[in-house]
């Protein structure tokens, strides 16, 4: 039986990724790592890639470098339509009313 981390979470567990993806003269270079049950959020200026980086962790966009693992689990090849990701886009189809959360739960 595994220890938990110094965060409280076990090794192996939740989110961990380092996302490279160079499309042109654009480069994204991020790692990622988040607790089961955390939500996470992405927040920068434009262009600076939190689209990109959604697109690689939901599969639409293919990691140029780096890794991405859930739970242990690689899914740097697993198709988008078989991975435990999914991403609500910012969009006119959001409920105003709602909160982000709401949103997307």
């Amino acid at each position: 039986m595994e220890s938990p981390a110094p965060d409280g979470h076990r090794s192996g567990e939740g989110l961990d990724a380092r996302l490279v993806v160079e499309r042109g003269a654009f480069r994204l270079d991020v790692a990622l790592t988040a607790a089961p049950g955390e939500v996470v959020a992405l927040l920068g200026p434009n262009g600076a890639g939190k689209t990109t980086a959604l697109r690689a962790l939901a599969g639409l966009v293919p990691l140029t470098d780096g890794h991405l693992r859930l739970d242990g689990a690689a899914l740097d090849r697993t198709p988008p339509e078989s991975r435990p990701v999914g991403v609500v886009f910012q969009d006119y189809l959001l409920f105003p009313h709602l909160t982000a959360l709401d949103n997307v739960a």
